[in-house]
This record gives C-alpha cells, structure tokens and sequence, in this order.
C-alpha cells in the first residue's frame, strides 16, 4: 500500500504536463493514466501514448512504497478543486483503488495495475548538451509554421539540421516556412538532422519551461531530452525532409520596414472583411506607406494606410491574412522587415537586427 504526501502546486503542476501526453483518446485505457511510482526516496509520475513519454520527478513525502496507475484528467480535475492550503494525502487501497484526503475531503478513484503500464525507452546514445533558452526560443520561433494534419507526414514536426558552423530549425507546410538559428551543436557522426513530431514539440515547451539545461540523447529512431527533473522521449519521424534551403530566397528586389504591430493591428481589423473562402488580403507597398486591404462581395471592403520607416521597391500581393498575422506574432522585435521579389514568389518577413530568424509566406492571387 502506497502512501504520500504533496503540496497542491508541486502535484498539480505535474500532472498539467502531463495532460498533453495521457489522452482520453487512445483505444488503450492504460494510456489515459498516469502512473505514480515511490521508490528510494522519489516520487515519479509517468505518462506515455506510446509515442511521446514523459517522466517527472515531483516534491512530497513518503510515507510508503508503491506504484498505481490513474486517469489523469481525473485527478488533475480533483487536485485542482483542493483547497491551496492543506496537504493532499494520497494513498492506495485494494484492488488498484487511489484515496485522495484532503482536510474534511474524501475522494477514491478507481485506477489500474502498474503492470500494464508500458515502460519508457532507455536511450543510451550521443549527447548534447543545449542551453534551456536556445531550445525554448527556437521551438518559439518555428513550430506555428508546421503542417498539423498533412498526409505528408514530415511536415507535422520540426526539422533540425546540423550543419558546421550552426543549427537549423525548421518548420513548414510548404505555404509558409519559418526558420530559427543557433550555435552549431554537437552532433552525432552520420547524422545531419532529425525531424522531432509536433506533438513532442509542445511537451518540450511544457516540461522543459523552466530548465537551464537540457540534455539531448538520440538513439536510432528516438530522442530522449532530461534535465534533473524530468526525461521526456520521443520516436522521431522517419522520412526525407524537403530540401528548404533551396527555397530561401538569396536577394530580394525590395525591402520595407514597418511597426511590426501596426501591421498585425491593420491585418486582424482589415481581415474581418476578407472572403471567408480564403481570408485573402491585399498589401500595396510603397516608399511611403503600406496600404492593408480586403474586399469581400459579400460583406464589403476596408482598407488602412500604415508609414513605413523605410523602403525600397513598390509591390502590390495578397496573402493569407490568418498566416500574416501568425508570422507577425512570432516576430519579436518591434519593426519587421518585409523583403520580396515579385509578387508569386514567397514573400520574407524577418525581424529587425536579428538575423537568426526568418519567416516565409507564399502569396496569394488578387482579383484584379
């Protein structure tokens, strides 16, 4: 019979981390659980969907050994509704049964034998060592252009790309790509890259929020990140990534500079008047102003005029308002710079003085 003892915050906190990863949709009712094991002086939780598995250490007293699995949701629904102020008492009971006290309160949850819980992978393989900003900042800057459904499995991950003197991380769904870079790491022998599936992307961010340091293991077709209180795994997506650098652009013919908030301001307004078909838009740049348009039979039209800080090169091109204003919502300088060639080909947003981030966005046809 387990018995331990947790603060509100250090249990809660786990099992919203874990959330992410022990789905209520798997056909495996074991996989909806999280699996809560006591041993030599730990407490860990544990949650896998056979793709994704996460292990975090968690702060409480030991008052017995033991294991037992349980839904997360539920628990996590229970911890919530506690009372900040009073220790959460958990103990097992018979036949894989949880009871939860806390002050006057009562709670038992039906939960499952440990024994079916599937274990997490060993991974024994190379390592390296990324600073916990540099991982945060370059999942921040890429993942919202990767593809979240397509057939073309490769695009629903990051793909990071070792090269000599730098890493690359790259995301894309082949109409918008965003890229970020950082200080090469050391790789692997043979290995040029990887793609690592969104949904481990997100539990990154989750798990990983707060850690200086990340270790980074890649074994065959798996990648392990820990620091020292959490190991998450991950199979990484197997296939070719497409060859992006080649679609990055090598000079542009114009360049404007812009509020990069003005801009995502007219964008989300002027956007309320775009065909729902396709949430098109129209940006007419040139050396004085950027004029933000949309029209819609209909529901009628609306246009806003922008200054520019500086330019160079007239354009006229539509685009996916929802993108821009998604692309502009990554850039994290105050001005964005706006480089282009022609209207059909990919238009490149970058933010100011920063030159390790790059956004493309391929435009649309306006109506004449």
């Amino acid at each position: 019979m387990m018995e331990l003892t947790f603060e509100k915050d250090d249990l809660l906190h786990s099992l919203q981390i874990l959330q992410g990863v022990a789905s209520g949709r798997s056909t495996l009712p074991i996989l909806s659980n999280v699996l809560i094991q006591a041993a030599d002086g730990k407490i860990e939780c544990i949650a896998t969907d056979l793709e994704v598995g996460i292990k975090l250490r968690v702060e409480g007293g030991i008052q017995e050994d033991g294991t037992v699995t349980v839904s997360g949701k539920k628990l996590a629904d229970i911890v919530k509704e506690l009372p900040d102020d009073k220790a959460i008492h958990l103990a097992t009971t018979a036949n894989d049964r949880i009871e939860i006290s806390c002050g006057d309160g009562v709670y038992k949850i039906i939960g499952l034998s440990s024994e079916e819980f599937p274990q997490l992978p060993s991974i024994d393989g190379h390592s390296l060592t990324i600073e916990g900003d540099t991982l945060r900042t370059v999942l921040r800057r890429t993942e919202f252009a990767a593809a979240t459904d397509d057939v073309r499995y490769f695009l629903n991950g990051l793909y990071f790309s070792f090269l000599e003197d730098k890493t690359e991380v790259v995301a894309t769904d082949m109409v918008q790509l965003a890229l970020a870079q950082c200080e090469a790491f050391n790789a692997p022998e043979n290995v040029e890259g990887f793609i690592v599936p969104l949904k481990a992307v997100k539990a990154i961010e989750r798990t990983f929020a707060e850690s200086e340091q990340v270790q980074v293991s890649i074994f065959e077709n798996q990648i392990l990140f820990a620091d020292k209180n959490a190991t998450l795994t991950t199979r990484l997506v197997e296939g070719d990534y497409p060859k992006y650098q080649e679609v990055l652009p090598k000079s542009a013919e114009g360049n404007v500079v812009v509020s990069k908030e003005q801009l995502l301001q007219a964008t989300r307004r002027v956007a309320l008047l775009s065909n729902p078909k396709n949430y098109c838009i129209s940006l007419e740049i040139n050396s004085e102003q950027i004029r933000v348009s949309a029209k819609a039979p209909e529901l009628g039209e609306a246009h806003e005029t922008l200054p520019v800080e500086s330019c160079t090169g007239d354009i006229r091109f539509g685009i996916d308002a929802r993108l821009l204003a998604e692309t502009l919502a990554h850039i994290e300088t105050e001005s964005v710079a706006i480089e282009f060639i022609s209207e059909v080909k990919p238009i490149t947003f970058k933010p100011t003085n920063e030159e390790r981030h790059i956004c493309l966005v391929v435009p649309m046809r306006l109506e004449v």
